[in-house]
């Protein structure tokens, strides 16, 4: 397996990656989301960590969390690439997604970000809208306009 020599370690055979390396160029709210999808992937066994004796920095919330050392595989890379998106998604959708886990706790509010997602979608909707008008009116369409003659005559 081919690794970030900047990032990766090799340990037992195994490519390995801290966690506190990940999140440290994540702003603190965006480190504090991928923080919460990192224990959802965790927790459906999506990769495999285990916890060091450092603690991550402060930013990630206040809290006291440990650092952590994880296995670089795959499966694992592909969720770190899709989480660092979603994390990082500057469009407007970025701010009305969460994660399951910050539901159950009440950190986010279903109906909350159901309503400012469709606001966000349908103001989209609009720009796009928009910007596909070209300012020039539609020619008619050559069976439209013979069929109105018809029915006045």
């Amino acid at each position: 397996m081919e690794t970030d020599s900047k990032r990766d370690l090799e340990l037992e055979g195994k490519s390995v990656r801290r966690l506190s390396e990940v999140v440290a160029e994540l702003s603190d709210e965006a480190a504090k989301r991928f923080l919460a999808a990192y224990d959802e992937a965790y927790a459906k066994a999506v990769f495999e960590a285990v916890f060091l004796r450092e603690s991550l920095l402060a930013k990630v919330g206040g809290a006291v969390r440990r650092d952590e050392l994880i296995e670089v595989t795959s499966a694992y890379e592909r969720w770190e690439r899709r989480t660092r998106a979603c994390v990082l998604d500057p469009s407007p959708h970025a701010e009305v997604s969460t994660s399951l886990d910050e539901l159950q706790k009440g950190d986010a509010s279903f109906a909350e970000l159901a309503k400012a997602r469709r606001e966000a979608t349908a103001t989209q909707g609009k720009a796009a809208r928009g910007l596909r008008r070209s300012g020039r009116k539609s020619k008619p369409r050559v069976g439209a306009a013979k069929g109105l003659d018809a029915k006045a005559a």
